[in-house]
């Protein structure tokens, strides 16, 4: 078998917007998945270990290794393959010249790249001159079959050339048993570089777990489908606590983040994970930082999830308007929703709310009730992003017919812009989600049921050391966006 190099990219950020390094989870997956078969690999998250080294770069700055840092540990590693994970389109560039810089030491060398951008058009990628094989779906069998040199016209899930010819094999099976697949390689990462908890922690450090992949929904803005085709398999409740258990061993873990895109399709199994947490008698808080689908959950499972350590819960609402909730592929009810939320809070469980403005097609009306309704169901705190339109999704296809993606495709990704819609500038939305925090926070805060809401979280000491911490948070939140004088120029948003 062959020997290999993974590689998470330095990346380059436009604009006012910064990076940060976040544990290259698919790439340990790999690695572990990999060693367990023999093969001598190794990873380097030249982001994360380069951090500090910061370049301004083209009109952005670019954070991690240098080329040349980069050169000196391929020469001395030796590998006859790299892998380089393109996880995010904004970052697709830096991708490219990294695969340059390892032909320029090497032209020998296989140049194999996946990812979740690449799994979008991999044909498109294959082109570069630099790229011999871009890897589409799920990369652990793919890319063991590589190492092992087997023949490339047999092996499914990659794109490749053939002379000028570009082929693309037939899709490879996703893996059906998750439970087979090793736990990360959290060996091979200098955990001191990466970011363990954040003021929205109860407790540190906090770990991220990945207890399912894919998603079965269809939403018109989510790009996850291009890697997983709707597809969605959760691992076994034993095999995930057993991976808290470890962490917890080996690395002191007392909060897990769930990862997952959609964790709770499978009610049954998430209650067998809080169940087995209890049986276990397990102290460890947890949370679902990516959304959880509110219309899988009923109350039986929530009281089960607090009693297992579930301490912050967020819905991925997206719209308050029901008809536009429909449009966008989430045809659930807004009054299961909303009573939900309050049965959370109830419980003493913080509630978030994630929520999305800028569709195509948006109305000033249908904006007012994502407002009205992030007040109505009684969150703690709405977020209100702005939609960025990903390759690959039905939503970027709109934008793109309709003539409404920026010419400068560094900006599509940027902190300071955002598309124009049919309704709206690219300005206008940005005013508008500024407006949007600030009358919510102010709604939030202005209100008698402030010190109820407040004292249903309250059920030990470290519910008040939290909720001090995140108070301390949210003074700074009402500087920076309740006292902002920013309003919307052309638009009187009613909220």
């Amino acid at each position: 078998m062959k020997k290999i190099l993974l590689i998470y990219p330095s990346v380059t950020c436009y604009g006012s917007g910064i990076v940060r390094p976040n544990l290259p989870m698919g790439l340990m997956y790999l690695t572990s998945f990999l060693k367990e078969k023999g093969v001598d690999v190794t990873l380097i998250d030249s982001l994360a270990e380069g951090y500090n080294h910061q370049i301004k770069k083209n009109g952005g700055t670019k954070y991690g290794l240098s080329n040349s840092e980069i050169k000196n540990r391929i020469k001395e590693y030796k590998p006859e393959i790299v892998g380089i994970s393109t996880m995010f389109t904004a970052y697709y560039n830096d991708s490219l010249e990294l695969a340059k810089v390892i032909k320029e030491i090497d032209s020998e060398i296989l140049v194999v790249m996946g990812g979740s951008h690449v799994s979008v058009d991999p044909e498109i990628v294959v082109k570069n001159k630099y790229i011999d094989i871009a890897v589409y779906g799920e990369g652990e069998n793919t890319l063991l079959e590589i190492v092992k040199d087997k023949d490339i016209t047999k092996i499914d899930g990659i794109v490749f050339k053939k002379g000028k010819k570009i082929i693309r094999n037939k899709p490879r099976e996703l893996i059906k048993n998750l439970d087979e697949i090793p736990f990360p390689a959290w060996d091979v990462v200098d955990l001191s570089r990466y970011d363990l908890g954040g003021v929205f922690n109860m407790r540190k450090p906090v770990f991220p777990i990945v207890s399912s992949r894919g998603c079965p929904g269809h939403c018109l803005y989510c790009s996850v489908n291009s890697v997983w085709r709707h597809c969605w398999r959760g691992r076994s409740a034993k095999n995930v606590v057993d991976e808290i258990e470890y962490l917890i061993k080996n690395f002191g873990v007392k909060e897990i983040a769930f990862q997952d895109d959609s964790m709770s399709v499978n009610k049954e199994r998430l209650e067998n994970i809080c169940e087995e947490l209890i049986k276990r008698k397990i102290n460890i808080k947890w949370t679902t930082p990516n959304g959880i689908a509110h219309w899988t959950l009923d109350k039986n499972c929530l009281k089960l999830m607090k009693k297992a350590g579930c301490y912050r819960i967020t819905f991925g609402i997206e719209t308050g308007d029901g008809e536009l909730r429909r449009w966008v592929g989430k045809p659930y009810s807004l009054e299961q929703a909303k009573d939900l939320t309050i049965y959370a809070n109830n419980l003493g469980f913080w509630t978030l709310a994630t929520n999305i403005i800028g569709f195509p097609y948006e109305t000033q009306n249908n904006m007012e009730k994502t407002f009205k309704f992030a007040i109505d169901s009684d969150v703690d705190l709405a977020f209100f992003f702005r939609l960025g339109p990903r390759p690959g999704t039905p939503i970027y296809e709109i934008f793109k017919k309709e003539g409404w993606l920026m010419k400068n495709k560094h900006l599509l990704f940027s902190e300071d812009v955002a598309c124009q819609t049919k309704y709206f500038s690219g300005k206008e939305i940005i005013e508008i989600q500024n407006k949007l925090y600030r009358n919510f926070l102010w709604k939030r805060l202005l209100t008698i049921k402030l010190i109820r809401r407040i004292f249903k979280k309250i059920k030990s000491i470290e519910d008040v050391i939290y909720l001090i911490k995140i108070g301390l948070h949210g003074i700074k939140l009402v500087f920076n966006l309740v006292l902002s004088r920013k309003t919307v120029t052309s638009k009187n948003l009613k909220v």
